[in-house]
């Protein structure tokens, strides 16, 4: 006879984790994914962060994708976090808690790992970072569903996910794989951000897929033009004609949460 989990016992598990990690003061955590790279995950991840700080709340990124990590690059960060007696404490930026593979290591120094030694690294860093108290942690993932992603699930046990895509067909046909494996392990999905809205014509495959998935869209990102003078992120988000659109996004987000939690 198969043998199957027990939900009791792997929602105890997962919350009685928490208790004993750098997360343990963290209210609610926020995973940004997507099924394939370059749709802008990183991006929407520093948006998110910008509006939840923005409405009053204090928010940490925890950059997850090992393998190609620059959410330092978007924030224009290039402080080093402090390494005390085994710990390590995340940088601030606007008064957003980040934490990066990159601000660790060497920006010309090459990242190889095997899917294995990344899952044993994202635990040892769970283990290691020092958030301290947080409303939200952003988890900035790496694209697919591999190790780390997989490691995030069983580890981090997020409040909520962001499925992040354009409205291209590779894109989507790459989300819905995601997507399966999220409702196989019951993640909540809070919704779709939907990238460089404004750049694709036809869109008869995205309503398809929202209709497929009954999902809605959280909020829609056109191509941001600003970005060709500077890829600092938080520049571009400090004009006064992006504030509205900031506000908008922490109330939707924050709708979705506190409706499930």
């Amino acid at each position: 006879m198969e043998e199957k989990n027990c939900p009791s016992a792997e929602i105890f598990f997962k919350k009685n984790l928490k208790k004993h990690t750098g997360i343990k003061d963290i209210r609610f955590i926020l995973a940004v994914g997507s099924g394939k790279g370059g749709v802008g995950k990183t991006t929407v991840s520093a948006i998110l962060s910008f509006a939840l700080s923005k409405a009053g709340y204090s928010v940490g990124i925890f950059d997850l994708d090992f393998y190609g990590p620059n959410i330092n690059l978007v924030l224009g960060l290039n402080k080093k976090p402090i390494v005390e007696f085994g710990k390590i404490k995340p940088v601030s930026s606007n008064n957003i808690k980040v934490m990066s593979l990159a601000l660790l290591i060497s920006e010309k120094e090459p990242v190889f790992m095997r899917g294995l030694m990344a899952s044993k690294l994202l635990q040892e860093l769970l283990q290691k970072v020092e958030w301290g108290p947080l409303d939200f942690l952003i988890l900035d993932l790496p694209p697919g569903t591999g190790d780390i992603f997989l490691t995030m699930l069983d580890f981090f046990n997020p409040e909520g996910f962001i499925l992040v895509t354009t409205p291209h067909k590779l894109a989507i046909s790459d989300a819905k794989r995601t997507l399966a494996i999220l409702k196989e392990n019951n993640m909540p999905i809070l919704g779709v951000v939907k990238n460089m809205s404004d750049f694709f014509e036809n869109e008869t495959a995205f309503q398809q897929f929202l209709n497929e998935q009954k999902l809605n869209v959280l909020f829609e990102i056109p191509v941001l033009k600003e970005l060709s003078k500077t890829e600092n992120l938080l520049e571009v988000f400090k004009l006064p004609e992006k504030q509205k659109f900031l506000e908008d996004i922490a109330e939707k987000i924050l709708d979705k949460i506190f409706r499930i939690h």
